[in-house]
């Protein structure tokens, strides 16, 4: 009964997702009767739709049966299993802010990692100052010296770690095959 009552709400919630801009994908685990689910997530800061699955990753998200319809912008952390679907991604700074001190602890030698965050810390003070200004956009001035900050970092991480040749099996390099690069 009380299922048949948030079936109308529960569809205009996962409509709404789909068509947003912007959404954030995500999946976290749960006890369901006393067994391991995980829980794919997408939201908006307003709308939350979760589902749970016995399996994590591509046949989760497949079963959820969101992502295939969604054309926006969808961030997500970099698990393989969001790249299948066809709109645009855009990687969360979260996990990012996450990852980024566990490279500077174990390398060192990275030391464009505590320059990308600050530069993360510093952009996500920005935007909050310009919607407590109600500002829609930020002023074109600060995007800019937060890109040329951006790509100088990243060149930075790439003049110090170049790609390797990828390869099959036991290092043999594979024929003709070039190296993926952050750049395409």
């Amino acid at each position: 009964m009380a299922a048949a009552r948030l079936e109308a709400p529960v569809t205009a919630i996962r409509d709404a997702l789909v068509a947003a801009p912007v959404a954030h994908a995500d999946e976290t685990s749960r006890r369901v009767n006393g067994t391991l689910h995980w829980l794919p997530v997408l939201s908006t800061n307003r709308l939350t739709a979760y589902f749970p699955h016995p399996k994590r990753g591509a046949e989760a998200l497949d079963a959820f049966g969101l992502l295939s319809q969604f054309v926006g912008v969808l961030v997500h952390d970099h698990g393989s299993a969001y790249e299948r679907y066809q709109c645009l991604h855009a990687f969360c700074n979260t996990h990012h802010r996450r990852e980024l001190p566990a490279i500077a602890e174990r390398s060192p030698s990275q030391p464009w990692t505590t320059d990308m965050i600050t530069l993360l810390c510093q952009a996500n003070a920005v935007v909050g100052e310009a919607q407590a200004q109600d500002l829609e956009t930020l002023p074109a001035s600060n995007v800019e010296h937060s890109r040329t900050r951006y790509d100088t970092i990243l060149s930075k991480a790439e003049a110090g770690n170049p790609p390797r040749p990828r390869t099959r099996g036991r290092g043999q390099t594979i024929p003709g095959l070039q190296p993926h690069s952050a750049a395409t």
